[in-house]
Order: structure tokens, then C-alpha cells, then sequence
């Protein structure tokens, strides 16, 4: 059922604090893929926080002068290898399993006296999309792009990637509910021939930009103006018309086991799942006649 987390509470007191066993357990296998890809893992930092409303896992890993890149890529690679293989519908009691919200690599890069470095941070859904192949290197660099931070001192930490200001699990919630409506919708046909034959890489990832972002202003406008109540910005409409982009490539039954795993995630922090979503669909499905979609269809 769809709308499984609508009326789901948690105390936002005990959900607020990440469980350390589960860290831990995160940790040992993110060093455990380092040490399989052979990273060197003597000076690696691994931390967890929590910012705003994000539960964010940090690496800090060094690279040789010209393999910067080559090991961002890596290391990300490595936590989406950890991030795909724990089961979404791991429910333990009280506990949700640990799945960070965003994912910054911070490589320092040895460059004359002082060390420089290079940070960037991703949605968890990329960095997962990266590694299983769903989206290419060059694809994903570009998605990093907008958050990267880099400087020619010594690495600094009190600079913030805007990645860290958005509600990202929000935002994935809301992407995989509008793929899985859209799924089951003969009104986005073209969106759905377009999303199975193509990958967003370079080279079409302003054309599908676009695409989306139009669609997203003028047939979502009202909706995501009730879900969010106000009209969201360009970069935000961007991050969740991507989401929108792969997840509608899924079969329904995982669109909704997705959807139904990011609903939970985001009541388990004390929040409710947001109404207008479904007083939306509701409408507009009994409107258009289109039937509801399942686990089975």
C-alpha cells in the first residue's frame, strides 16, 4: 500500500540518534570494499552526522597528485557497493537500518607545500545508481559538479555543499511517488519511451534536463506547491526530475517497494507522510481513470 507510512509516527527524540552498532557495522564494510579495491585505508576517516534533516556519511581519503578523480569515483563506488547491498525492508523492532541520506568524499590531493583537496557530496539514490551502472562515470561526475568544493590551503571543513540544506529524503520520496503514478499513466508515454531506451550521460543530460524540468513546471506545479508549499527552484526541481528519470525505469513493484522503504525513513525522523500527495492522486486518477498502481502490475 502506498500510503503504508501516511499515519506512521516515531519519537523524534530516539530517531534522532544514529545507532553506533550500525556505524559501525556500515564502516567495516565500506573498509572492507577500500581493502577489496585496494585504497589505502591508513589515513581514511569515516564519520557519521546528522545536518538539518540529512543523516550524512563522510570519507576522507588521500590521493597521488594526478588520481584524484580516479579515487573519488572509487570511493564513492565503494559506499554505493555497501549502500545497494543492504536490504531496504530490514526492519529491526524500532530500527531502521542505517542508509545515509547523503554521501560527501573529501580527497586531499598533495600539491607543493600545502595540501589542496577536493569535496563533493551526492544523494545516496547517484551514488547508488552510479554503481550498479544505472548511471556512467562522466554521467556521475556531472552530477557532482554543482556540489564540488575544492581549495589550494590546507583542507577546511566550514564550508557547507547547498546539497546539505535540502530535505533529500523528501525529495526522493516525492520522486518515487510521481514515478510510480507516472508508471501506470498513458498520459506520459513519451516520458516512459524516452526513459527506457535512454541513460542520462553527456551529451543528452541537458535535453532530458529540460525535458523534465518543463514537464515538472507545468503539469506538477500545483501539486508540488501543495507537498512543499512553495514553488521550488530550478536546482531542486532538477534533483527530483533525475530521481524521477531512473525510477520511472523500474518496475512498478520496485518503484513501490522504494517509495514505501523512503516513506518509512522519513516518518521514522518524527515526520508524516505528506497528505496533498495522496489527495492529489487520488483525484487525478478517479479524474482519468487510471488504475492504481500494485505490486504485481
Amino acid at each position: 500500500m502506498i500510503t503504508l507510512a501516511a499515519y506512521l509516527f516515531a519519537d523524534p527524540a530516539y530517531t534522532r540518534k544514529i545507532n553506533f552498532q550500525q556505524e559501525r557495522e556500515f564502516k567495516h564494510e565500506v573498509f572492507r570494499y577500500f581493502r577489496y579495491f585496494r585504497i589505502q585505508t591508513d589515513d581514511v576517516e569515516l564519520t557519521f552526522d546528522e545536518i538539518d534533516n540529512n543523516v550524512v556519511f563522510t570519507a576522507t581519503v588521500n590521493s597521488r597528485r594526478n588520481n584524484y578523480e580516479e579515487m573519488i569515483l572509487k570511493t564513492f563506488a565503494c559506499i554505493g557497493r555497501v549502500i545497494i547491498r543492504v536490504p531496504d525492508s530490514r526492519l529491526n523492532h524500532d530500527q531502521l537500518f542505517i542508509i545515509p541520506s547523503i554521501i560527501t568524499v573529501n580527497c586531499n590531493i598533495p600539491v607543493r607545500r600545502d595540501n589542496s583537496y577536493i569535496s563533493a557530496s551526492a544523494n545516496n539514490k547517484a551514488v547508488a545508481q552510479f554503481t550498479n551502472g544505472a548511471l556512467t562515470a562522466e554521467g556521475f561526475l556531472y552530477e557532482l559538479r554543482g556540489s564540488m568544493e575544492g581549495s589550494f590551503a590546507g583542507y577546511d571543513n566550514t564550508s557547507m555543499p547547498s546539497i546539505l540544506t535540502a530535505d533529500v529524503d523528501f525529495e526522493n520520496l516525492i520522486a518515487a511517488r510521481l514515478a510510480l503514478e507516472g508508471k501506470n499513466n498513458p498520459r506520459l508515454s513519451i516520458v516512459l519511451n524516452l526513459a527506457s531506451k535512454a541513460k542520462y550521460i553527456p551529451g543528452v543530460e541537458q535535453k532530458i534536463e529540460a525535458m523534465m524540468l518543463e514537464k515538472m513546471k507545468t503539469k506538477n506545479a500545483y501539486l508540488l506547491f501543495q507537498v512543499f508549499g512553495y514553488h521550488p527552484e530550478d536546482p531542486q526541481l532538477k534533483r527530483i526530475g533525475k530521481q524521477v528519470f531512473y525510477h520511472i525505469q523500474m518496475e512498478p513493484g520496485e518503484i513501490l517497494d522504494t517509495h514505501t522503504n523512503d516513506s518509512l525513513r522519513y516518518v521514522w525522523k518524527g515526520r508524516k507522510y505528506p497528505e496533498p500527495l495522496n489527495e492529489y492522486y487520488r483525484q487525478y486518477n478517479l479524474k482519468y481513470g487510471i488504475k492504481r498502481p500494485g505490486p504485481n502490475d
